[in-house]
């Protein structure tokens, strides 16, 4: 008798999704030369030229989750 756990096999539906996440991944990648640099301006430049608000996160989450607590202690 085998000591390992009985592995479920994945979804079908699962891996079409993956795979098409994968091939979105791959094709938007293949544009830009595999630059992540020239990719990642693209996306800044297509924000600002949407019109919608963006989320700009703190860059020291832990500095304003301390501060957020402080104020709330007060």
């Amino acid at each position: 008798m085998s000591k390992t756990p009985d592995i479920q096999p994945t979804k079908a539906t699962g891996d079409l999704v993956l795979q098409e996440v994968w091939r979105a991944k791959d094709t938007l990648s293949a544009q830009y030369g595999h630059d992540l640099g020239i990719l990642f301006a693209e996306t800044r430049k297509r924000e600002k030229l949407s019109g919608h608000p963006l989320v700009n996160p703190p860059h020291n989450r832990v500095k304003v989750a301390i501060a957020a607590e402080a104020r709330g202690k007060k």
